[in-house]
């Protein structure tokens, strides 16, 4: 579990397979926000501030796991 350290927000696109996200609140917010998963899979589009929130993948077992992604503004 990290926290990234990127100038931007991103968004990542699942093009083939599933990947599970553990997201978990910085201590900052843990009095106001929940850990969470969340499971992307083919077609799915996830939009996230990888600065605000720990986070690990795991790739589900099967089609292979292949995402795209790019900081926005």
């Amino acid at each position: 579990i990290n926290l990234d350290y990127v100038q931007r927000p991103s968004w990542q696109a699942q093009i083939s397979g599933q990947k599970t996200w553990t997201l978990i609140p910085t201590p900052e917010c843990e009095h106001v926000c929940t850990a969470l998963n969340v499971t992307v899979s083919k077609g799915d589009i996830i939009v996230l501030d990888t600065n605000q929130w720990y986070h690990a993948t795991y790739i589900h077992p099967g089609e292979i796991s292949i995402t795209i992604g790019s900081e926005y503004d």
